[in-house]
């Protein structure tokens, strides 16, 4: 059974999903939906791009993902198609591809050629992505649903920087968890192909610290600091049974957002 994923900003309260996975059903009934999150922040493409690309290659190759942020097509910003690693990505170019797969090339990538049919204020998820997910289902050869274009949007921001000196790792926060785990750009590859002493420090914003990295978060007693990399390979910085709803995971107890800055100082 083919398998389409929706990823978007519309949350949970609204008609958004509902009417989006209701066109799928009507023009594809065989389909399998499955929802891989519809509570990324408002806009935020770095956001979706960590929970996307840790979740896609769970999914057998093939699987259709539609992508819905931010997705109003520009003058500099087109509907696209991109299939990577064996997958179907569908979205507007936000430059989300390039945060996804910084080291994939990907094997296709089409501009989008299917316009809204009414003049109502744009749905493109349902009224365009919808198209493209079936027309793909059912076997469609990419170029009948667009123009071969070589080149994707590119953001780079995604990435760690190792200081000239290579005494210290640069990163930021890319996401924020359920929990209020803070989790950065620091990746466990990155960090072991920077290694440079084996004494280290992870410093974060208003002057906390860290100086281990910990295999669980039970090796701390709770409500104590940790520091680990994830299941998905990047650093985090948490509290042990905390919760954002409460104001007590780590993002809320050491007042660290979006963006700010980790680093790691190799002694």
């Amino acid at each position: 059974m083919a398998i389409i994923t929706l990823t978007s900003d519309y949350g949970t309260k609204d008609y958004f999903t509902a009417a989006i996975k209701g066109a799928l059903i009507s023009e594809a009934p065989e389909v399998n939906i499955v929802d891989i999150s519809h509570e990324i922040s408002a806009f935020n493409i770095e956001e979706a791009a960590y929970i996307l690309k840790n979740a896609y290659h769970h999914f057998p190759q093939g699987t259709i993902h539609m992508i819905g942020i931010d997705a109003e097509a520009t003058s500099t910003k087109a509907h696209i198609v991109c299939k990577v690693d064996g997958h179907y990505f569908i979205g507007a170019d936000t430059g989300i591809f390039s945060l996804m797969f910084p080291r994939f090339k990907p094997e296709q990538i089409i501009a989008l050629n299917i316009a809204q049919e009414d003049d109502s204020i744009p749905f493109p998820m349902k009224d365009v992505f919808v198209k493209a997910a079936c027309h793909i289902n059912r076997g469609g050869t990419l170029q009948v649903i667009g123009r071969r274009v070589n080149k994707l949007k590119d953001l780079i921001d995604f990435q760690p920087t190792l200081s000239a000196d290579r005494k210290t790792l640069n990163g930021q926060v890319i996401y924020i968890d359920h929990y209020g785990n803070v989790i950065s750009n620091i990746t466990e590859k990155v960090f072991k192909e920077s290694f440079a002493s084996a004494e280290f420090e992870i410093k974060l914003p208003r002057k906390h610290s860290i100086k281990t990295l910990h295999k669980s978060y039970s090796q701390v007693t709770e409500g104590d600091m940790l520091a680990l990399f994830n299941s998905a390979g990047h650093l985090e910085v948490a509290i042990n049974k905390g919760d954002s709803n409460s104001a007590n995971g780590a993002s809320g107890l050491l007042g660290i957002k979006i963006k700010d800055r980790i680093s790691i100082e190799f002694l």
